[in-house]
């Protein structure tokens, strides 16, 4: 009797190791960080010294994370964070995740101010300017290729040439504004000042010298009663004609989409793929159109629309992504993608 309780023990005991060790192989599975597949993005808007420099990681399963920026400072622990180089120079950002997968990353950047001093434009406008005579400017740029100049009398462009003439019709102070290559980062402002035209005084009228053509009784009208003039019938009966489109009617404003990199296009279909954005959330990048062609592993072409329902609920990996952008409007136009779809613990194209 004792030998048999003694035998359902020790099959119980290993039974529970058994069932522990299945356990602990799913949680390991199912937590387990693929090292070749650490995905991390850095958006800099301008790649400069003094700049807030943005870092962020998608890594499936990452439960840690230990940021190394290369300069020094105190590594940061957070999935997404911020980091300010005080320097320019080549850093080697460094991500550790779960404290055993390392990936490295190379950021160049440089000097903030050097990049003003070459970038910002110069505004030479004259010493004395007046109203209603034409005052001339010109812009001193290296790199300029476009020019947009804004004279603080009306809202909107008023030049687009790099050495304008400008005629004031008001007096008084003005904020000269100059954005060269369509980059705000790099505008030069120039304050001046208008001065009201001046009205010489002239001799007075001599009326005496003044001859009349002829008499003053030729003006005067012929007495009797009123008579009504004929043309005031007429001109009721004159159509009026339709009013014609202004050259402001006319023109167009051209609507701009907001600026996407390929990496945060890339952030946004994942999230596609997991669910929580739509294809809707891409409409201000494409101007409103979801059906914009798809180039899809270099075989299949197929509208956006059509894209984001076929990777909707499923475990992608982007390989490469490229944005085909209208140069003057900045919307997408197109775009060629490469992805895997993860099957069966299988990575495949879809």
């Amino acid at each position: 009797m004792n030998k048999k309780n003694i035998d359902i023990r020790v099959v119980f005991f290993f039974a529970i190791l058994l069932l522990i060790g299945i356990i602990a192989s799913i949680v390991q599975f199912f937590n387990h960080v693929d090292c070749e597949d650490v995905k991390f993005y850095i958006f800099s808007d301008h790649s400069q010294s003094d700049e807030s420099i943005e870092f962020y990681d998608r890594t499936q399963n990452a439960k840690s994370w230990k940021w190394d920026f290369g300069d020094g400072s105190v590594p940061d622990v957070r999935r997404h964070t911020f980091h300010v180089y005080k320097k320019p120079g080549k850093f080697m950002v460094t991500l550790t995740i779960n404290g055993d997968c390392t990936h490295t990353q190379e950021l160049i950047l440089n000097d903030k101010y050097a990049a003003d001093k070459l970038g910002t434009p110069k505004i030479i406008a004259p010493k004395v300017i007046t109203v209603g005579q034409p005052a001339y400017f010109k812009s001193i740029s290296n790199k300029a290729k476009t020019w947009e100049w804004a004279f603080g009398e009306n809202r909107g462009i008023d030049e687009t040439s790099a050495n304008p003439v400008y005629t004031f019709s008001t007096p008084g102070e003005k904020t000269i504004t100059l954005v060269i290559n369509g980059d705000f980062s790099t505008v030069a402002k120039k304050i001046i000042y208008v001065h009201p035209k001046v009205i010489k005084k002239t001799n007075p009228l001599d009326v005496t010298s003044y001859e009349y053509e002829k008499k003053a009784e030729a003006f005067s009208l012929p007495r009797g009663s009123v008579k009504k003039d004929p043309l005031e019938d007429m001109l009721q009966y004159v159509p009026v004609a339709p009013k014609t489109k202004t050259v402001k009617d006319s023109i167009n404003i051209a609507k701009k989409a907001p600026k996407i990199s390929e990496d945060q296009f890339e952030i946004l279909l994942n999230k596609v793929a997991e669910g929580s954005k739509i294809k809707d959330d891409f409409s201000e990048y494409l101007c409103d159109d979801l059906d914009i062609p798809v180039v899809k592993n270099d075989t299949d072409l197929l509208t956006f629309s059509q894209l984001c329902a076929a990777i909707k609920g499923k475990k992608i990996k982007i390989e490469s992504i490229r944005l085909n952008k209208d140069k003057q409007n900045n919307y997408v136009k197109g775009l060629n993608i490469s992805y895997k779809v993860k099957k069966y613990l299988i990575w495949s194209k879809d």
